[in-house]
């Protein structure tokens, strides 16, 4: 069962269990009540976190155990953690499965303000990747030197310090006023000195640790290919918020945040491409797009048969469309009915407009033996649940 009650389930994510950072000023290693725990988990391109309690409304009831099979920012996985479900979160990229393995899978561990010090010193030891592959782009005169420095100290780490972190290091690296959010403009910087970069990232560990609990679940990260891991997790809700080709795009998140992935390792075993302006290595992963998109999403829902129930966060204008989808999910067995909600994504191009206003699409989905009646049952109360709360 749920721990929180079904009477709960019209309070917010931030009313039950987190707190903005600022107003509540912590040691470093301090653990966290919930009602003190930070209200924003990171910032990440398609994040769920304005939508975290709308997903929990529609989240099937009885459920006590949930794959994130697509975790990348871990809101969503982070949320269902805080609700008392035991999570399995897997993301491809290794930003995302340190920042799981630091807040999901990671109950207690934290860095003391003694590790913090250590970790913002001068390594005059430090290699000089950073400083020679991207001096002039993404940061500041200063900061690639900086950069070189702590992601060295990193490495005086290990288990879930380390991960810790990298987050940390990652998160600080993709936030400031300017950078768009991504890596890929050379022609864009973040704009901050080698001095503020030290405070945000401090003040990030600092963050971060305030995140960590013990929900009292084994809670795993995994990172590898989601037809991969599927077949081996067994959980009773499978939450897919995968990446998806729309009219306006087609995103490959590897592409757009390559300075951090490639930081993560710091890029050994990678290849930077000669004729990259923003100095991007050689990339595998294959990239959704609308002639691909239906045999992507055939293939991983189909490794996911044998998990009862399925969310699948979706928008409008993307590939397949809402009919094509309710057709691939009846194919395989489940009965579905399809949320909407309107969403304005974050600004994270040159460009703003229809492609940043979403309609938020969310396939909730049942096995073909579950009745229509229960469907239509629960179409109805969230309708009752919407109207009371426009009423209040």
């Amino acid at each position: 069962m749920n721990v929180l009650s079904e009477t709960k389930k019209d309070l917010t994510f931030e009313q039950l269990f987190l707190f903005p950072m600022e107003k509540n000023k912590t040691t470093a290693s301090e653990k966290q009540p919930p009602e003190k725990r930070p209200k924003d988990i990171t910032n990440y391109l398609g994040s769920k976190q304005k939508l975290v309690d709308w997903i929990w409304r529609n989240t099937p009831d009885g459920v006590s155990s949930v794959l994130d099979a697509f975790s990348g920012s871990v809101v969503v996985a982070y949320m269902y953690k805080s609700k008392g479900l035991r999570v399995f979160a897997n993301d491809h990229l290794r930003y995302s499965h340190h920042a799981a393995r630091a807040i999901i899978e990671n109950s207690s561990t934290r860095l003391s303000e003694r590790e913090i010090e250590k970790l913002l010193a001068d390594n005059p030891k430090a290699k000089t990747f950073v400083q020679d592959n991207f001096k002039g782009i993404f940061f500041p005169k200063g900061v690639h030197a900086l950069i070189d420095s702590l992601r060295a100290n990193c490495d005086d780490l290990s288990g879930y310090k380390k991960d810790i972190a990298l987050f940390a290091l990652g998160k600080t690296c993709v936030s400031g006023k300017g950078g768009f959010g991504h890596f890929t403009c050379s022609y864009v910087k973040r704009q901050y000195t080698p001095d503020e970069f030290k405070k945000r990232l401090k003040a990030n560990i600092e963050w971060i640790n305030a995140l960590i609990f013990d929900n009292g679940k084994e809670n795993k990260a995994y990172r590898g290919d989601v037809n991969e891991i599927l077949p081996k997790v067994k959980a009773d809700l499978a939450y897919f918020d995968p990446p998806y080709a729309t009219e306006f795009s087609s995103v490959n998140y590897e592409k757009f945040y390559h300075f951090v992935e490639g930081l993560m390792t710091y890029w050994d075993g990678l290849t930077i491409k000669a004729d990259s302006k923003v100095k991007c290595y050689e990339i595998s992963h294959v990239t959704v797009t609308k002639r691909n998109a239906s045999d992507f999403f055939k293939e991983f829902l189909g490794n996911a048969t044998h998990i009862p129930h399925w969310l699948i966060s979706y928008r409008d204008h993307a590939y397949p469309n809402e009919q094509q989808m309710k057709k691939i999910i009846g194919g395989l067995g489940r009965q579905s009915r399809m949320e909407t909600k309107d969403h304005k994504y974050s600004k994270t191009f040159k460009h703003d407009g229809e492609a940043c206003r979403a309609k938020e699409r969310l396939f909730v989905c049942l096995k073909g033996n579950q009745s229509r009646a229960e469907l239509e049952k629960r179409k109805n109360d969230m309708k009752k649940e919407n109207v009371n709360a426009t009423n209040k």
